[in-house]
């Protein structure tokens, strides 16, 4: 039997104001088919004016799963509208809802999304409804933190866990694997990335592609000081503990881009998270065909 996707929770940046004819194109393809849409909380001031048939449904992603939705949740699922930056947000809730994304781009990339553009609103609500995607399992990475006088902090992200410098100084991590010291990297940064990440940060430091289905975290350095220094794979069942020295300086820690507030030094505690993205796609993508057309691969500049 074909699942279908009939309840969507719209999820965008406040700069979704700029692209309003984009969210009315949605309302536009939505009118007529038996589909209910919830809109973000932050959507209220850019829906004002809208027409809709029934008044809209907001939802709010700091607070827990409202109970509308959870009566709902077989056939629930986040439709983001914007970038990769815009679906990395989503997924904070979606996770912890249970509930899979599909990522709608309006940005310049869209690599983790399977449509785009404000003609395509039509195609994909009946995909959803016809029970036409297919879902991925992408890995995130969990982190454990130190937080100011107030013990642990936690979080996780789906591209890296990334520690950065902030002085001039630089800094000094050690890199445990299952309490083994793999090395003392000297750096401006270290990255902690899942395979659906290799195409995110780490790639741009040298990091290797790496297929989404595999099974590994990629270890990349931001410009390392040492000569021998390079992107390593290991095994995401591994735990690794990465310890910030105090005569490198303070670290900044950021998950998917977003700085987070913690001690500066001491010890970052990294593990496979045990949720998983459940990421939506239309039937028929490929992650090749991805690979090749987003970063124009096999693509002669010179005609």
């Amino acid at each position: 039997m074909k699942k279908r996707w009939d309840t969507l929770l719209i999820y965008a940046r406040p700069s979704i104001a700029l692209k309003l004819d984009g969210l009315e194109r949605l309302v536009v393809a939505s009118k007529g088919l038996p589909v209910k849409l919830l809109w973000h909380e932050s959507l209220r001031e850019a829906l004002k004016g809208f027409e809709f048939g029934d008044v809209p449904l907001f939802f709010d992603s700091n607070e827990p799963c409202p109970e509308f939705i959870q009566k709902r949740k077989e056939n629930a699922l986040v439709l983001t509208l914007g970038g990769d930056g815009t679906l990395l947000d989503g997924i904070q809730f979606a996770v912890e809802w249970d509930l899979p994304v599909f990522g709608f781009h309006f940005g310049r990339l869209g690599f983790l999304s399977s449509a785009g553009g404000t003609d395509d609103f039509s195609a994909v609500l009946t995909a959803m409804l016809n029970g036409q995607l297919e879902i991925e399992s992408r890995s995130l990475v969990a982190c454990k933190y130190p937080i100011p006088n107030s013990g642990t902090g936690l979080g996780f992200a789906l591209n890296e866990m990334a520690l950065h410098r902030q002085g001039t100084g630089i800094m000094r991590i050690t890199c445990l694997v299952n309490e083994e010291v793999l090395n003392n990297y000297q750096a401006d940064g270290l990255l902690v990335s899942t395979p659906t990440g290799s195409t995110a940060y780490s790639m741009s430091c040298g990091g290797p592609i790496v297929l989404p289905q595999s099974k590994v975290f990629l270890i990349t350095p931001v410009a390392g000081h040492q000569l021998g220094i390079r992107p390593v794979l290991l095994p995401d069942d591994c735990r690794l503990q990465l310890k910030i020295a105090a005569e490198g300086g303070a670290a900044q820690l950021m998950l998917d881009g977003k700085p987070i507030h913690w001690a500066g030094i001491g010890t970052v505690e990294i593990n496979l998270h045990v949720k998983v993205l459940a990421l939506a796609r239309l039937k028929g993508f490929s992650d090749l065909h991805n690979l090749r057309t987003k970063l124009l691969w096999g693509l002669d500049v010179r005609g």
